[in-house]
């Protein structure tokens, strides 16, 4: 197995970090994924839905488009991914494998019902003036069609996933669907995949906690949304904040947003308020705040909305290497038995894109042993400084998050850093 090169850091640092820990956990995975043998290939599963239907009829060549899944299918079977991940076939993913109220838990009837006049409408002039009343949404009428096929999708790999068939799941799918409210289409999204495979999973399969990571530059709004006042699932975002002003301009993909009602807790937000944040500021956020918080909730399933527009040379303006959004990976596969679907949602530079799913899909496909689960879950005490060591910003983004939920999660309350 090849090995992993170091993270980068992002550009602007106040103390120099030394990486040794860091590799040596790299090496550490390495050396136990090559004694796993190859019997546990085949057990992850891998899902496409490239939406061929769904496209701007405006704009061909629209950024988002189904070249972005193609482009990925392509380069996983040249690289010789596709081969050692369990491919679910296009006749699994059936239209009717969702019912009516699969949708109904997490949209509004008048929205669904909405599109559903939509998808019946063939006057493109009319389908413009509905997307125009939206923010960052083209229509077209197959668009409802192709959304509830990516939806079906990702729900036939959590099911699979949860019933033990496959360890974990990356769903290569498309429209994406985090910034889908209950009532509101928005940027790009149409139907909330993520939030509809979570509500599944709980109605349908009997998970009783889920964790849901977004790490798409931009807030998921439509997910918060969608479990605002649920405590049986967590939602975790790092994305552009600043202070509201970053798409999709919502003040409350802030720190103090917490959850309502039976909820408040459950939702956690880090917003960036600068450009630019890379490898370290990723890891401080997941050995501050994440694993803490999820160690601590024990989910039955980890969902992750996995855009990759904060990767670096993407269109998000940061620095995140492929290897550190593996890296983030692995963390979450000690977590529910390893029980860990991924969805694409952002990522628009087809070439970043390839790369950033090769590194996640390969992360899901390391079989890990229990003393490293146990070792990953452990604070280093030699990096417990971290927040001195990255994008002074960004810390203080963190401890703000940390404050805000020390009152909700004990693993909070004794930390040195606030």
């Amino acid at each position: 197995m090849k090995k992993r090169p170091a993270l980068c850091s992002s550009p602007s640092r106040h103390k120099k970090v030394n990486q040794r820990d860091v590799i040596e956990r790299e090496g550490a995975v390495a050396t136990a994924a090559d004694k796993n043998s190859n019997d546990d290939d085949c057990r992850t599963g891998l899902v496409y839905e490239h939406g061929n239907l769904h496209y701007n009829v405006h704009n061909r060549f629209h950024m988002e488009r189904s070249t972005r899944i193609s482009a990925v299918q392509q380069y996983l079977l040249s690289q010789g991914m596709e081969q050692r991940c369990c491919v679910l076939k296009e006749e699994e993913s059936h239209e009717f494998f969702l019912q009516s109220c699969d949708y109904l838990r997490v949209h509004l009837p008048a929205y669904m019902s909405r599109l559903e006049y939509l998808a019946s409408c063939s006057c493109q002039v009319r389908l413009d003036r509905e997307a125009e009343q939206f923010e960052s949404v083209y229509f077209c009428q197959d668009t409802f069609r192709e959304a509830k096929r990516a939806a079906v999708a990702l729900c036939v790999l959590v099911s699979k996933v949860v019933s033990g068939e496959l360890n974990n799941g990356f769903a290569v799918i498309r429209p994406p669907g985090h910034h889908a409210e209950p009532g509101l289409a928005g940027g790009y999204c149409v139907i909330n995949n993520i939030a509809i495979a979570a509500s599944y999973a709980k109605e349908r399969l009997g998970c009783r906690k889920i964790l849901i990571v977004d790490w798409d530059v931009h807030h998921g709004n439509g997910t918060q949304a969608a479990f605002l006042n649920d405590p049986s699932v967590l939602y975790f975002s790092v994305h552009r904040y600043h202070c509201g002003s970053y798409f999709p301009s919502r003040k409350y993909g802030g720190p103090t947003t917490c959850g309502t009602g039976e909820g408040a807790g459950f939702t956690v937000n880090v917003g960036w308020n600068q450009r630019g944040m890379g490898d370290l500021e990723y890891l401080a956020v997941w050995k501050k705040l994440v694993l803490p918080i999820a160690n601590e909730f024990q989910p039955d399933l980890v969902l992750v909305s996995a855009g990759f527009d904060a990767a670096q040379h993407d269109l998000g303006e940061c620095e995140v290497t492929p290897q550190c959004f593996a890296k983030l990976t692995e963390s979450l596969l000690t977590l529910a038995n390893g029980k860990v679907i991924c969805a694409l949602e952002g990522g628009y530079v087809r070439k970043i894109l390839c790369k950033c799913v090769e590194s996640v899909l390969d992360a899901l496909l390391l079989m890990r042993t229990e003393e490293q689960n146990k070792c990953e879950k452990n604070l280093d005490p030699e990096r417990t400084d971290i927040l001195e060591c990255i994008n002074q910003s960004a810390a203080q983004s963190i401890r703000s998050t940390i404050l805000s939920h020390k009152k909700y999660w004990s693993c909070l309350r004794n930390d040195p850093s606030c």
